[in-house]
């Protein structure tokens, strides 16, 4: 009777039946390693990426605020520059009050005197009405003033004149001055000037134009 040993076989079956085992094993380690590292990978793109992201947003948000401070800014600047011109606006109103006007006045009845006007309006004046200008070479000591009362924008304006037509260039001037508006002619009267001397008769003079018109001040 023949006799065979297979204990070694066994073994050697056993032995390889491990080895497999050991490289399945690994061979779904390295499986594992290389899903985990591409995972990895993607991971740490899209980190990347928003990261990348997140720098953008803080500069976004760093140059609103930027521009959010400079608006504030801007806005506190208009404020001042509102009050600044309020505060202009006011004085002006005060310096083109009644001193203006008597400054006007005196403009009118000065040497080479002439109304406040806009020139280019006046041009335009001219254009349609050449009898509507003023007389650059009126002799203004033809013309005095007496009184001049005013209240609530409205004046009353009476003197004493030469001439008629001495009368009708001053109120040719006061109508284009930019300081008056809605001028009327009240009243002109012939007779003798009312002037206080010591040295001549006012019954001996030469009658003259006695005159008074009302107009509206315009002070601004």
């Amino acid at each position: 009777m023949i006799r065979i040993n297979l204990l070694p076989v066994r073994r050697d079956r056993k032995k390889e039946a491990v080895r497999n085992q050991f490289l399945v094993a690994l061979l779904v380690l390295l499986v594992e390693a290389s899903v985990c590292a591409l995972f990895y990978n993607a991971a740490a793109s899209k980190a990347a990426a928003q990261g990348n992201q997140n720098q953008l947003k803080v500069a976004e948000v760093e140059k609103l605020k930027k521009e959010v401070a400079d608006h504030k800014e801007i806005l506190d600047k208009i404020t001042e520059y509102e009050k600044r011109q309020t505060a202009i606006d006011m004085l002006f109103a005060g310096r083109t009050g009644p001193t203006h006007v008597m400054l006007e006045m005196s403009r009118l009845l000065s040497k080479g005197g002439r109304p406040f006007v806009d020139p280019d309006k006046y041009q335009e004046l001219l254009r349609f009405d050449a009898s509507a200008g003023y007389d650059e070479d009126w002799d203004y000591r033809r013309l005095w003033l007496d009184r001049f009362v005013e209240k609530d924008h409205l004046a009353t304006i009476e003197g004493q004149a030469v001439t008629h037509e001495d009368v009708a260039e001053f109120l040719r001037r006061v109508n284009l001055s930019q300081f008056f508006t809605e001028t009327q002619l009240v009243s002109t009267e012939l007779k003798p000037p009312t002037v206080k001397s010591s040295t001549f008769s006012v019954q001996d003079a030469d009658p003259v134009v006695h005159f008074k018109f009302d107009t509206e001040m315009r002070y601004r």
